[in-house]
């Protein structure tokens, strides 16, 4: 069945997600009353979209992952959730973005996220990787404590 190839794959696993998140926002705006259930519902979207990304730039581009993820994220309902914790996550959305500053001139790597990042501190795009892919775990670290201070 020719249909179901990697690519096809992942872009009906990607467009399942987003059918499946359709009008999730004012629904969820209901169960996540106070800001424990907040952090709680959007960690768990975010590792529902983390590994979406993760996986799509085996069948697209690395960039277009995290475009779809950062989407995905703007997507969800904060409105709950501590301010320390809705602008920590509003960098660690930035430092995404900013990593397209090197996808962007790699079209056309594909495989697991991770392997793909593996793949890019061998090329030239090093130098300029390496800085963007720690701001991206920094800013996860700054959500992680965040959380800890509620």
């Amino acid at each position: 069945m020719k249909f179901l190839n990697c690519t096809n794959l992942g872009i009906i696993t990607v467009v399942c997600f987003i059918i499946s998140s359709c009008g999730s926002k004012q629904k969820n705006h209901e169960e996540i009353s106070s800001q424990k259930d907040c952090i709680a519902y959007i960690i768990r979207k975010d590792d529902s979209l983390g590994s979406i990304r993760n996986h799509a730039c085996e069948a697209m581009s690395l960039s277009k992952s995290i475009t779809q993820y950062v989407s995905g994220i703007d997507d969800l309902d904060f409105s709950n959730c501590p301010k320390s914790f809705v602008d920590a996550f509003a960098e660690h959305k930035k430092a995404w973005r900013n990593m397209k500053k090197v996808t962007d001139s790699l079209p056309n790597l594909r495989g697991e996220m991770h392997d793909v990042f593996d793949s890019i501190s061998k090329t030239k795009y090093n130098e300029a990787f390496d800085p963007l892919l720690k701001d991206v775990w920094d800013t996860w670290a700054q959500i992680e404590q965040s959380m800890k201070s509620l």
